[in-house]
Order: structure tokens, then sequence, then C-alpha cells
């Protein structure tokens, strides 16, 4: 809502632009944190994977205003409070001094987060496009889940990858402490 300017929801179009307007928030928060969490990764892969998403995350936002186009509406000025919120964890994060491989598993575990709630509010738009009679629209948002679905493989496998690193070293150095 813009200003002081309270009005009403009533109507299910209305919950899908405010909706459509909040992700469109939440993807351009998630292009803010992306530099960052690419300048915190020591793992080439990890790095290439965020970079890949940053290019991918700004097309989803050239995608979100072409479904507002679209739709023959412009993007209601609000504030996405779950990603501000992954936002806000990862700078709390950084508060506790991780090292800079605990930071790394952090920061694909935040990923992970955020994708998961990317895929759930995408496939949500989905459904409420098609029941809106909105195939088109529906065809672009899936576009993008998709994408969103692969980024959170992407990360999960990752994330185990690292995992298994951070595991094997365990075991070097307790080795290492008996020998």
């Amino acid at each position: 809502m813009k200003g002081d300017e309270v009005s009403r929801m009533e109507t299910p179009r209305e919950l899908f632009l405010h909706e459509l307007s909040d992700l469109l928030d939440a993807e351009q928060i998630i292009t803010t944190m992306l530099p960052e969490l690419q300048k915190e990764a020591r793992h080439p892969e990890v790095k290439a994977a965020f970079k890949e998403h940053e290019a991918e995350t700004k097309e989803q936002i050239k995608r979100l205003n072409k479904v507002f186009k679209q739709l023959g509406e412009e993007p209601e000025e609000t504030t996405c409070y779950g990603t501000e919120g992954l936002k806000r964890e990862h700078k709390a994060l950084h508060e506790e001094k991780p090292t800079p491989d605990v930071l790394e598993m952090a920061n694909l575990l935040g990923a992970s987060k955020t994708e998961h709630y990317e895929i759930a509010s995408y496939a949500g738009l989905i459904q409420m496009a098609r029941d809106l009679g909105e195939r088109e629209v529906a065809d672009l948002l899936k576009e993008t889940l998709d994408e969103e679905q692969a980024m959170s493989k992407r990360v999960s496998a990752l994330a185990k990858e690292l995992g298994k690193e951070a595991k094997a070293a365990a075991k070097e150095a307790a080795a290492a402490a008996r020998s």
C-alpha cells in the first residue's frame, strides 16, 4: 500500500497482485544479497552457483515485470518480510563470527531456505493465476518455478558436498590428535 492510503483487499485478484508485488520485492532483496554471498564463497562451485543465480534472478525480475504488464497493472510498493527476515538472519550470523568454512555452509543453508520460500510462493501464484484464468501468466511464473527448483537441488548438492568435506576433515583431525 502506498503512503497512508490503506485499502481493503476484497478480491482474489487483489491478493494475487499483492503477492506478485511481494515476490518482486523478494527477488530484488535477493539480488542485493547474492554479490555478498559470492564474496563469502570459498569453493568455486558455490561461488559459480551464486553468480549464475544472480543473473537468473535479474531475469526473473524482468519476467515478473512482464507479468504485471500482461495484467495491465503496476506492482505495489511493499516489503517482502519473509525474504527480509532471511536477510536479517544472514546479518545476525555474522555477529557469531563464524569461520569462513562455517559461514559458507550457513550461506548454503540460508540459500536453501530462500529457495524453498520462493518455490512455495511461485507454486501458490501459479495456482492463483490458473484460477483467475491467466494461463500465460501461469506459464511465465512456471518458468521461474522451474529455475528455483533447479537451484534448490543445486544448493542441496553443494551443501551435501561441503558436509562430506567437513566430516572428512574432522576425521583427519581426530586421527592426528590420537597420533
